[in-house]
């Protein structure tokens, strides 16, 4: 979303795989580590007038001739031009597949007659559940665009569906990332609870005997139980981006109220924005020495 503009602070222009955080006050990006070293926004003198404004889009307003050029190249294929990047996005795309931003409703697919394409981007001040885009952004931390837009979706299509592969295929660690507690646990104990009698049987653990059954109904109830857990798991992650945005509305919610002014608003934001990175770095580990436990017995 910020490619190609630069932090204040350091000068660097970001890159995708950038830990970027908003000022809540007036959406200029920075740099994570940067704002945390300054403690502050670089245009916070600015406050209370100043909007920040992508440099792309900026140069897009004085200079449209490299989007003709995309456009040119394009005439004959039915494409959408975005007005921020210049990127040729396929026919009846919302956002952009490069920079991110909303597509308008009321942008045009070329033709003879059209040749600058018009879009329309996310507004910072714009909200979802009461709270603007900005205060998400900072919360969320690197992944916000992504629940962004399906939070945008979900409420054009009234829809609570929000799939993440993430969730599926790790979702303790998902949970712990977004801090949504109380839903890591509880799938936590699920992982144990289900798949603890494969982990026995991989081990040649004489669990059968202790419990005074056989070893081929206890192969059976182990089987039935990792795909329960499988189906437990796949339920929970068709509606994971919906539990993060609740739980996170929740917080925000309460860290607002919590404070009297704005300064003290968006540090305590920022303090508490995902991910908690000591605690999802323990439990990676904690996977990885058990991933290898399992691997060499």
């Amino acid at each position: 979303m910020f490619e190609g503009n630069k932090c204040p602070y350091c000068g660097k222009e970001f890159i995708s795989s950038d830990d970027i955080v908003v000022c809540p006050e007036c959406g200029t990006p920075h740099h994570r580590s940067c704002y945390k070293e300054h403690n502050a926004c670089a245009n916070e003198a600015k406050h209370g007038s100043y909007v920040w404004q992508s440099d792309l889009l900026k140069s897009n307003n004085t200079d449209n001739s490299s989007i003709q050029n995309n456009t040119d190249s394009h005439e004959n294929q039915d494409v959408v031009i975005c007005n921020v990047c210049g990127n040729a996005n396929k026919k009846n795309s919302k956002y952009c597949s490069k920079c991110g931003n909303l597509l308008s409703e009321n942008s045009f697919h070329n033709n003879d007659d059209i040749k600058v394409i018009e879009v329309q981007q996310i507004s910072a001040d714009a909200k979802i559940d009461g709270i603007p885009i900005r205060d998400w952004l900072v919360y969320l931390g690197p992944t916000s665009i992504q629940h962004i837009r399906t939070f945008i979706k979900q409420n054009n299509n009234k829809s609570k569906l929000g799939f993440s592969l993430g969730a599926f295929f790790f979702p303790v660690l998902f949970y712990l990332y977004y801090k949504v507690w109380d839903i890591a646990l509880l799938v936590l104990l699920i992982d144990i609870i289900c798949n603890l009698p494969t982990i026995m049987l991989q081990l040649n653990y004489p669990i059968a005997s202790l419990l005074g059954i056989s070893a081929a109904r206890f192969t059976t109830i182990a089987n039935i139980l990792s795909y329960a857990y499988l189906v437990i798991i796949l339920l929970l992650s068709l509606f994971s981006k919906t539990i993060v945005r609740k739980k996170a509305s929740k917080r925000i919610k309460d860290i607002r109220r919590s404070c009297t002014n704005e300064a003290d608003y968006s540090a305590l934001l920022l303090k508490n924005a995902c991910p908690n990175k000591i605690v999802v770095g323990s439990i990676l580990i904690l996977y990885i020495l058990s991933f290898l436990f399992l691997l060499f017995n």
